[in-house]
């Protein structure tokens, strides 16, 4: 059953988006981790998610998901962070990820790669980006809020 309901949180590694999902949540809004849904599910093998299988375990429960590959689900909206490339390094190496894995998600963000897969399955008009950059988290968690609350 497909959720077109469903408000789609994504972006590269770094960008902000499990806060912003973190938020929702102390605010009394559901909105879950995909990661910990597809694990629960049985939806991932060897790090690797299933995206179909993923599908199917949503079915219409959810008003809003995260994840960096949300976007490749049916979604009615698809909000993508976005950060500075000084910020994706600063965040990412303090995650452990090595130099190569940082370049691979800049050259991502740069590419715009998520905006085009997202594209291919709604038009640009229900596509956002949202900045996270420092100081801006505040005015992003009110777009994203506001969006899922359908006052956008």
């Amino acid at each position: 059953m497909v959720n077109s309901q469903m408000i789609c949180i994504t972006g590269v590694p770094g960008t902000g988006k499990s806060t912003i999902r973190n938020m929702l949540t102390d605010d009394g809004l559901q909105c879950i981790s995909l990661d910990q849904l597809a694990r629960s599910s049985g939806c991932v093998d060897q790090d690797n998610v299933d995206i179909d299988c993923l599908a199917r375990k949503i079915g219409v429960g959810y008003r809003c998901v995260e994840s960096h590959y949300s976007h490749l689900l049916e979604c009615q909206f698809v909000i993508i962070m976005t950060t500075r490339e000084d910020q994706l390094v600063s965040r990412l190496s303090g995650r452990g990820y090595g130099m190569e894995k940082i370049d691979e998600n800049i050259g991502a963000q740069r590419a715009d790669i998520i905006y085009y897969e997202a594209l291919e399955r709604l038009p640009a008009s229900r596509i956002i980006k949202v900045a996270n950059d420092d100081g801006t988290l505040p005015s992003a968690y009110r777009t994203v809020k506001n969006l899922i609350q359908g006052k956008f």
